[in-house]
């Protein structure tokens, strides 16, 4: 199977590569941040792997700043990643010239997606909107199977930024415990072998509250 990885360097993606193949894409092969290039690049992809069989988006940045004090330029870079991206990525994996049938796309989003959190605003709503993305490409690229992950707290470098005080206080609110990025690329791997799951934003947040 080719399964396209946008987002190689993450830490979900490292432990994806463990469970299945992967053609991984990182911010050195492609910056997703170059919307008008990314069919192109999609072409180019399949001339050298052949059709693709799984989209799985993992690209994703965020920025802890009150949107108060957020410049224009700050919030369109969220949304050119966490979005418009994969939005675009989507729109090119859809056809037929790109994929095989019975494919899938998988979105990760964030439980700030649909649970908008201070501080970060324009990340949640980025996330908010692909979580939208996810049920109405659903409907209009069917048979293509496409869902959306959306993890709570999890350890990463993006999240590094976090006091330990902070990351304690979720933890003791976290009966199952912090997710791991393991636990994103297993639910990953379940979903792309999951022939009638469509349209489901999953969340794996250990029990938060």
């Amino acid at each position: 199977m080719n399964n396209l990885v946008i987002g190689a360097n993450s830490e979900i993606a490292k432990e994806l590569s463990n469970l299945i193949e992967t053609i991984d894409i990182s911010r050195k092969e492609f910056d997703i941040k170059n919307l008008d290039k990314i069919d192109f690049f999609m072409k180019e992809i399949v001339k050298k792997h052949g059709k693709l069989d799984n989209l799985i988006y993992i690209a994703g940045i965020q920025n802890i700043k009150p949107l108060r004090v957020m410049k224009i330029e700050e919030i369109k870079e969220i949304f050119d990643i966490n979005f418009f991206g994969a939005m675009l990525f989507a729109k090119s994996f859809a056809s037929k010239r790109i994929s095989n049938p019975n494919s899938s796309i998988t979105f990760i989003s964030s439980i700030a997606g649909i649970e908008a959190e201070k501080g970060i605003l324009a990340y949640s709503a980025s996330k908010g909107a692909l979580n939208n993305l996810t049920q109405g490409l659903a409907k209009e690229i069917a048979p293509i199977r496409v869902n959306a992950i959306a993890p709570g707290f999890m350890k990463t470098k993006m999240t590094d930024v976090y006091s330990d005080e902070f990351v304690q206080e979720i933890q003791k609110n976290t009966p199952l415990g912090l997710v791991t990025p393991k636990d994103v690329a297993k639910t990953i791997q379940f979903l792309i072998q999951s022939d009638k799951i469509t349209g489901e934003i999953i969340k794996i947040d250990g029990g938060y509250k």
